[in-house]
Order: C-alpha cells, then sequence, then structure tokens
C-alpha cells in the first residue's frame, strides 16, 4: 500500500525508492491503468465540493474558456498559491472552507486545488506523502492532475506553485481523507536515508 510502485516519478524496489525529475509530456497513463473511467477524478466528494456554486464560479473567475487544460491547471495552481494563506489548520479540510477562509495548511491547499481543477473539468486527485525541505522530511500533501496535452498525469503542489512537482516529493498514498488517515501511523516512524543525490 505505501510507496508503491507507479506512475510520475517514484519507483519503489528491493528496499529502495529512487525519484526521478517528472518529464512532459508523461506517457505512463494514469493512477487506475489503462481504460479507468477518468470521471471518478471529476466527481464532488464531502471535501472536494467541486460542484457547489461558489466553487465553480471561482473556477470560472480564475481560467478563461479558451485555456488549454495546462494553462487552467497552472492558472489555478497560481492563484491559490498566492491567495491562501499558509499556516496550519486543525480541521478536517474543506475545499470550501477553505475557499471561503483563504487560510490552509497543504491538507486545504489540496483539495482546494482538486475541487477547482475538477470544476474547470480536469481530472483531479489528492495525494499525500512526505516532502525534503530544508534537510528534514514533512507530511505533505499535494495533487495529480489529468492533463491529455501533456500525455496524462502530472503531479501539482500549490503550497509551492509547481507543476510538476519536484523531486522532493515521496507519495505514500492517494485518495481522499480515509486514504491518508493510512499514513497517520507512519508519522514520526519513518526512516529515510538519502543514498545518492544528483543535479
Amino acid at each position: 500500500m505505501f510507496m508503491e510502485s507507479g506512475i510520475l516519478q517514484q519507483v519503489y524496489r528491493s528496499g529502495v525508492l529512487t525519484i526521478r525529475r517528472e518529464t512532459l509530456p508523461n506517457p505512463r497513463g494514469h493512477p487506475g491503468g489503462a481504460g479507468e473511467d477518468l470521471s471518478v477524478y471529476l466527481r464532488p466528494t464531502p471535501f472536494i465540493q467541486s460542484d457547489h456554486p461558489k466553487i465553480k464560479q471561482k473556477s470560472m473567475e480564475i481560467v478563461s474558456p479558451g485555456d488549454t487544460e495546462g494553462v487552467k491547471a497552472e492558472k489555478i495552481i497560481a492563484w491559490i498559491h498566492k491567495s491562501i494563506e499558509k499556516r496550519p489548520v486543525l480541521s478536517v479540510p474543506s475545499a470550501l472552507e477553505t475557499l471561503d477562509n483563504r487560510v490552509g495548511d497543504c491538507n486545504e491547499h489540496a483539495v482546494l486545488l482538486a475541487a477547482l481543477t475538477r470544476a474547470a473539468g480536469i481530472p483531479s486527485e489528492v495525494e499525500a506523502g512526505l516532502v525534503y525541505l530544508r534537510g528534514r522530511f514533512y507530511y505533505h500533501a499535494w495533487n495529480i492532475l489529468f492533463l491529455k496535452e501533456k500525455g496524462g498525469w502530472v503531479t501539482a503542489d500549490s503550497v509551492f506553485g509547481q507543476m510538476p512537482a519536484d523531486v522532493t516529493h515521496i507519495r505514500f498514498v492517494r485518495g481522499g481523507a480515509d486514504r491518508q488517515l493510512d499514513l497517520a501511523g507512519l508519522i514520526g516512524k519513518v526512516k529515510l536515508e538519502i543514498l545518492e543525490m544528483t543535479r
């Protein structure tokens, strides 16, 4: 379940996790494999309220009708990065509450990015794991967006304003709050050692 080998920039084999810079276009498909119905990644959830009028309105304000999916994603990421104050929030992350309050940590940023991109017609999901920052690993959440023009799924992090997200991101789980609870038991117990780093 954790550090599952998969798409994009990370591969886990024989106890070693290799992370490479994500390249675009990405030829590797999407999370569920070839043929999976992408509409599941467009549906609203209790905390990713992509069908709420406020979410839909904000999404329409940020993007333009003629924008490609990639441009829409870039505009939404930039808007969240600039407009949402980065501060811890002690609650279950909700896209609608984050839009109203304009404050949140990585979880709030991720659910809001999922809601706004879904409202713009871009399949998206939340991912969670660790991010390497200033010599340490921290819990973090970000997103994965399906951009056909970029070749498939692309990581995105509205906290850092990145698409694709850089190699400091280590995914453990993909999915909503229920999947992220799986990660709670690992916090403080994961031991990581950087074996090699090249630029």
